[in-house]
């Protein structure tokens, strides 16, 4: 656990910081935290507080405010483990997960300042613990949950940060963490098909970007998981899974896909396109449930029409 002493001074200035943020909707994290986040990092045994099975809600907001830190110690390692192991074992209770899930969801706002490129994935991939805290046990409000679609759709379809790992700074992993997130909601009993749809119109507008780079962080099979499990549960038909398919295989605005052997960045769209729709039949033909057959024409449809 925290040592007393330097936990209620940690505890009392980051918290402090966390509910100015909240009172500001600007996300979690204060305005210097790198002191406090090392010092923080360096005094919490989250094991022993796991074994303890107390609640630690102002631990909890304020290990948050860390998911932007530069060292991936603390960032990764620290706030984003911890996090997810608090949840994990039921320690964090439902008021503070619906404070993180403002808070988190602010941090993912388009006009949300990330100058470094951390905060807005990892703010992803904690959403995607709390989005699996609801899926395990209801508690968000169905008005709370479909905003939550919303906020993780806009922030898949609109990264433009493609930096996965780096040796020495460590992951950033935007496009996949927020598949996670995508994933965890997909397979919620409470997301319907209208969210589905929204889901699938996220992924499809990230998958056939122009303007990524060649995947190489393993971003089309995080993005295939979102649309596999919403196929599963039946909420995406086989004619609008086939036509989907079909639009993301539009070579436009290339006339044709034979063009693209003459462009960087048509090379790269025609990769992930590929690489994708490997991924979803893979899948989908070594899993025998009805459901993921739906699947395989549109898949195949991509791996036919784009050389």
């Amino acid at each position: 656990m925290l040592r007393l002493g330097m936990a209620f001074g940690l505890l009392c200035l980051m918290s402090t910081a966390c509910a100015a943020a909240g009172a500001e909707g600007s996300g979690t994290t204060p305005a210097n935290p790198d002191q406090t986040c090392e010092a923080l990092a360096a005094e919490t045994e989250v094991a022993a507080i796991v074994s303890a099975g107390e609640p630690v809600d102002g631990l909890a907001l304020a290990i948050a405010a860390c998911l932007g830190h530069t060292d991936p110690d603390i960032r990764d390692g620290f706030a984003y483990g911890s996090l997810a192991r608090l949840m994990r074992a039921g320690l964090v209770t439902e008021a503070t997960r619906r404070d993180l899930l403002q808070a988190l969801s602010g941090d993912l706002s388009p006009e949300a300042d990330d100058p470094e490129g951390f905060l807005k994935p990892f703010a992803a991939l904690v959403l995607s613990e709390v989005a699996r805290t609801d899926r395990v046990d209801p508690w968000m409000s169905d008005e709370e949950r479909t905003r939550l679609v919303e906020t993780g759709a806009v922030y898949v379809e609109r990264v433009d940060d493609y930096r996965g790992f780096d040796d020495q700074e460590g992951w950033r992993h935007g496009v996949a963490h927020g598949a996670d997130l995508l994933m965890q909601l997909s397979l919620n009993p409470a997301i319907g098909e209208a969210e589905a749809r929204r889901i699938l119109d996220a992924i499809g507008g990230q998958i056939a970007s122009d303007e990524a780079p060649a995947f190489i962080f393993d971003e089309p099979r995080r993005l295939s998981r979102p649309v596999l499990f919403l196929t599963q549960k039946g909420l995406l038909s086989e004619g609008e899974l086939t036509s989907w398919f079909e639009s993301l295989a539009q070579p436009a605005p290339l006339s044709d896909w034979e063009e693209a052997f003459g462009s960087e960045s048509a090379l790269a769209r025609r990769h992930n396109l590929r690489a994708f729709a490997y991924a979803v039949l893979v899948a989908a033909t070594e899993n025998e449930e009805e459901n993921l057959k739906r699947l395989r024409p549109g898949a195949l449809h991509i791996l036919s029409t784009i050389p």
